[in-house]
């Protein structure tokens, strides 16, 4: 029997922010998904209004106008159903230390805390696991793996692609090298080696 995240369950998460600086951006867009024995099982999902016009990088980046913003709720209120939604699950992420630094800054705003939770980053898993890949963007795994996506750089979408492409990493580190349990992805995902 497998003690592995495969038959458990994670949360995976994506923002998209205003920029890049958790200083100086704001995030505009809120995706999550619980997957559950290897089956995406419930999501989350809201824009969010930054209180400021969103620069046209991001416009086009993400094709999130102002106009969709208005009216949508600030950060405050989306924090304590995002946080409800995530719970004690462990996170999962592409580049999720990026989408951590900005949950922790309005953690530490709004409820005078800090956002600690477990996490694993696909980004650099796929760079161990897949070395001869070249660019590990989330587009270039997903790519890789065959995973079909409409749009990424919207927070549900990526959220869902990335729990794909995590899905196939864990199958990966499953049938070539066994490992499948949390301590032992979350070492080799740092500064762990392939045995």
């Amino acid at each position: 029997m497998r003690d592995d995240l495969l038959d458990g369950s994670f949360v995976v998460i994506d923002v998209e922010t205003t920029g890049f600086d958790v200083n100086h951006a704001e995030i505009i867009d809120v995706g999550a998904v619980r997957v559950e024995g290897g089956v995406l099982t419930e999501t989350f999902s809201t824009l969010v209004d930054p209180g400021f016009f969103i620069p046209e990088r991001v416009k086009r980046l993400t094709g999130i106008t102002n106009a969709m913003l208005v009216g949508r709720p600030r950060m405050g209120r989306v924090l304590p159903q995002l946080l409800e939604f995530i719970g004690n699950s462990i996170l999962v992420g592409h580049n999720i230390l990026q989408d951590i630094k900005f949950i922790d800054k309005y953690t530490r705003l709004y409820r005078r805390e800090k956002f600690r939770r477990p996490y694993i980053c696909t980004l650099q898993l796929s760079r161990k696991l897949l070395p001869s890949l070249g660019k590990h963007t989330l587009r270039d795994v997903a790519d890789h793996f065959g995973i079909r996506y409409t749009r990424l750089h919207r927070a549900l979408e990526d959220a869902k692609v990335t729990a794909q492409v995590f899905l196939a990493l864990l199958d990966l580190l499953w049938s070539n090298y066994g490992i499948g349990d949390y301590f032992s992805i979350k070492k080799l995902s740092g500064n762990g080696r392939l045995r």
